[in-house]
């Protein structure tokens, strides 16, 4: 390919984009694509070749798309700006990669179908940024197991799906969707928040990578300081008293029922404002919220007694937003994989939750032990039967000291 500096012939464009030299050939017809005055292409023209191919296989035709181009109904200059340099087809193939990195092309097949989203052969060729994703599997290659590499890569890819969505979401509703209001067609919206988007992009990246190193730094010390108790448990020396992670799920009652009376956009603004609320109350009491649920949430924490303090608050504060809400707590070991926790103590804390009351909050003795402390009482509230445990578990309302919540309700589970 020639492409350097960025200028590509209509050879490069074709190579680049993964089209048809037909489909090219036909753009530079219709007059959407178009030679600079040196008669080459850029990368901008790259990206606009693959959105009209999307579009195209969506059923809108290049030839409609030409003629709103024509029309000045829509434009797509905004492609040449640096948001949109997104990551073009090399001639280099998935097998020359691995052979070039030193690695079996099998470790790339094991993994590419969850980082490159489609399985993947010797043949099939690489894009410019696969080097910078594969070439993590070069230095652990032989000491991490593909099968954990890929869950790892899920969660990666799960986690950038999600934000790249919420991002798309924010940009198409409130950004275009706003620019529309005040009077601007759908291309000229488009126009004024690529410029928006210019301007954003390199803000963005950083803050992305910065909120990613936080939550890092959080996580890795969390799980050294596990690490080392567990050292100087085996070495004999005193590691202080045991303490057991805590888990909490949180739900709001009557959820559906307000989404069948007032619509899903009434429960996505309670969902939202629940959200807000959990995620200041958990911040406060050194928690971390680990799976949002719609209505509900999964919290871990370190201590019992911080996510009983957390809890009653959360319950407390719950009909505020809208609705009440009710709760349950549980203590123990678990296994955490692909960024979630399995294990009895989770599975507990969640039946528990679907015992309690509006506005309620049940625990187990492990955590009414655990969680004796000033300002905090615990009421015995008789033993359980919960889906998926043998026995009868033996459960305990949480209350701040001095409180009566359940006397007022005159409930119990």
């Amino acid at each position: 390919m020639d492409g350097s500096a960025d200028r590509y012939t209509r050879d490069d464009v074709v190579e680049r984009a993964g089209v048809d030299a037909a489909f090219v050939d036909r753009l530079i017809e219709l007059g959407v694509l178009a030679p600079g005055a040196d008669g080459a292409f850029s990368r901008g023209d790259v990206q606009r070749v693959r959105l009209i191919d999307a579009c195209d296989r969506a059923g809108m035709s290049a030839e409609a798309i030409a003629d709103a181009v024509a029309g000045g109904r829509l434009h797509l200059d905004f492609l040449d700006g640096p948001q949109y340099r997104w990551s073009e087809l090399r001639t280099e193939t998935y097998g020359e990669l691995a052979a070039r990195l030193g690695m079996p092309f099998e470790l790339i097949r094991q993994t590419g179908t969850t980082l490159a989203n489609r399985v993947l052969t010797p043949d099939d060729r690489t894009r410019e940024d696969d080097e910078a994703i594969f070439s993590v599997m070069e230095v652990v290659a032989g000491m991490v197991d593909a099968d954990a590499l890929t869950r790892l890569g899920r969660v990666y890819v799960d986690g950038m799906r999600r934000v790249a969505e919420a991002e798309n979401e924010l940009f198409q509703t409130y950004l275009i969707g706003g620019l529309m209001q005040s009077g601007l067609t759908y291309g000229e919206a488009l126009e004024r928040a690529a410029a928006i988007g210019e301007r954003l992009t390199p803000r963005v990246d950083r803050m992305v990578f910065a909120l990613y190193r936080r939550q890092q730094e959080r996580g890795w010390t969390a799980g050294m300081v596990e690490g080392i108790e567990r050292a100087l448990e085996a070495a004999g020396s005193h590691a202080g008293p045991a303490r057991p992670p805590s888990f909490v799920f949180i739900d709001l009652a009557g959820y559906t029922d307000l989404t069948d009376a007032q619509g899903d956009a009434a429960g996505a603004r309670l969902a939202g404002r629940m959200s807000s609320m959990v995620e200041r109350v958990v911040a406060d009491h050194a928690g971390t919220p680990v799976k949002w649920l719609g209505d509900g949430v999964m919290v871990h924490f370190g201590q019992a007694g911080q996510a009983v303090r957390a809890t009653l608050e959360m319950v407390e504060a719950a009909p505020v937003i809208g609705l009440p809400a009710h709760a349950g707590i549980a203590v123990g070991p678990v296994v955490m994989q692909d960024g979630d926790y399995f294990g009895r103590a989770v599975n507990l804390a969640s039946r528990i939750s679907g015992a309690a009351a509006a506005g309620q909050t049940l625990v187990t003795g492990s955590v009414a032990e655990l969680a004796a402390e000033p300002g905090i009482a615990f009421r015995e509230v008789g033993p359980l039967d919960l889906k998926g445990f043998a026995d009868r578990v033996t459960v305990f309302e949480a209350t701040a000291a001095g409180s009566d919540s359940s006397a007022s309700r005159g409930e119990s589970p």
